[in-house]
């Protein structure tokens, strides 16, 4: 994946860019972020849903003089999406990405990246960790010391700290496709070697979708709850990633979070709408969808198929229902059962703080400190 990184995926994969078309002949790596991605057709992710420095003031900001532009929900699906060259030089073999927000060159930033089947990528180290989930295909990411590419079917997660040596690639017949995010600062690349005698650098972490462990998010609502698996950082108290899966026809109340979050769709299809949209759009796998913090809004997942989802959220989570709850499409016509709609009840009624607990965690600690250093 001379590039997965973004996945991103997750979503991921790493970025392959101003590499002097250095092994041209490998095709694309998975997701390295290269000092020319700024210069290639696909821009940056500032006008889709503001740039980092403006998403990270996510609900928590301070007493000003002027109240600062309410923020709406920014969606993207993917024949919205602005795809173009991760290294220009190299068109035809290099990966492809969509910038989501921020400005790649110079700040925090989230970023769609697709990569060839059968790319070899090349090894090569960013100056900061990103995260990455898969949406399709099977990347790998290999460290130092590997063996044997560990693939990353849709809904796995990695974590590749910075100034760490890999090799992202996309070994199988299917492209591979996911989301990635740096959140510490721009997406760069610099050309490495892989050390065979070495050993994986130990907050290098994957997690691959089928060893995740879910946790019901409201445990009273047994099989109609939604499931939640935190993958790094602490929910309970600060920024976090987080995969969620609804059930199909599921509906939630109209509710608001104090932090903005950003989310791609892994599976099924959702929707994330204000409380009077009467039209919600429906958004498929690979579409993504920025949320503001203190924004009302409905998240339901379209009757026929579960929804698998993941968030990256700018602070702690928290919910609080909203006076909003009547006049959206809602779970009956949106979601497509009143079954959503009474989970949805349950979940307004159950309150935030029993939420909170050691349930809203779904995943062990040790993995969420390691595979996000600063975090």
């Amino acid at each position: 994946m001379r590039s997965f990184k973004v996945i991103a995926v997750a979503l991921v994969l790493v970025l392959g860019v101003g590499c002097k078309k250095k092994k041209k002949d490998d095709g694309a790596g998975m997701g390295t972020a290269g000092s020319s991605m700024a210069g290639t057709g696909a821009g940056t992710g500032s006008d889709m849903a503001g740039s980092g420095s403006d998403m990270a003031g996510s609900g928590s900001a301070g007493s000003a003089a002027a109240e600062p532009p309410k923020k709406e929900i920014a969606i993207m699906l993917p024949a919205d999406m602005k795809w173009g060259p991760m290294d220009p030089s190299n068109a035809e073999q290099s990966p492809q990405i969509a910038p989501l927000w921020g400005d790649m060159t110079k700040e925090a930033n989230g970023f769609l990246i697709k990569v060839k089947p059968g790319s070899k990528g090349m090894a090569h180290t960013h100056s900061g960790g990103y995260h990455g989930v898969t949406i399709a295909g099977a990347p790998n990411h290999l460290q130092d010391g590997d063996k044997k590419p560990v693939p990353l079917p849709p809904g796995s997660y990695w974590f590749e700290p910075g100034g760490v040596t890999h090799n992202s690639q996309c070994l199988g017949k299917d492209e591979c496709f996911g989301l990635v995010h740096f959140n510490d600062g721009k997406a760069d690349f610099a050309p490495a070697e892989l050390k065979k005698d070495g050993k994986r650098d130990p907050k290098y972490v994957e997690k691959v979708i089928k060893d995740i462990k879910w946790a019901a998010l409201m445990p009273d609502l047994k099989d109609k709850s939604p499931m939640i698996a935190d993958l790094w950082g602490d929910s309970a108290s600060g920024p976090h990633g987080r995969l969620w899966k609804l059930t199909a026809g599921f509906a939630s109340p109209a509710h608001t979070h104090a932090s903005d979050y950003h989310a791609v769709v892994i599976k099924g299809t959702v929707m994330n709408y204000a409380p009077d949209d009467k039209a919600p759009k429906e958004m498929g796998p690979g579409s993504y969808w920025m949320q503001p913090g203190g924004g009302a809004h409905i998240t339901a997942c379209k009757a026929g198929s579960e929804c698998i989802m993941y968030s990256y959220t700018m602070g702690k989570f928290d919910f609080t229902p909203s006076g909003d709850a009547a006049g959206g499409a809602g779970s009956g016509s949106a979601a497509g059962g009143d079954k959503g709609s009474a989970a949805g009840s349950a979940a307004a009624g159950s309150g935030h703080e029993g939420h909170e607990g050691h349930d809203m965690k779904g995943g062990d600690k040790k993995d969420e400190k390691g595979s996000d250093a600063k975090k």
